[in-house]
């Protein structure tokens, strides 16, 4: 797992300064779009991972599973 992934062409990325969020860039880290503003479900990110469309995360509230390019949540342990 690591702080950035690719999905398709599309990288996700936790930026360091709000590890509440994620971010995306679909031209290669020129430009950076928040996808996810953070709740406190989920907690502050720590990992990602990615097994083909589905991202994991290793959260400070546990371990969750995105179907939607990292936009929303569901926690898995």
């Amino acid at each position: 797992m690591s702080q950035v992934i690719y999905i398709g062409l599309k990288l996700i990325k936790i930026p360091p300064e709000n590890r509440f969020q994620l971010i995306t860039s679909d031209n290669a880290g020129i430009s950076w779009q928040i996808i996810f503003e953070g709740s406190d479900d989920t907690g502050e990110f720590f990992e990602l991972g990615n097994k083909s469309n589905i991202v994991f995360a290793k959260t400070s509230k546990g371990t969750f599973r995105s179907v939607t390019e990292g936009r929303t949540w569901t926690k898995i342990r």
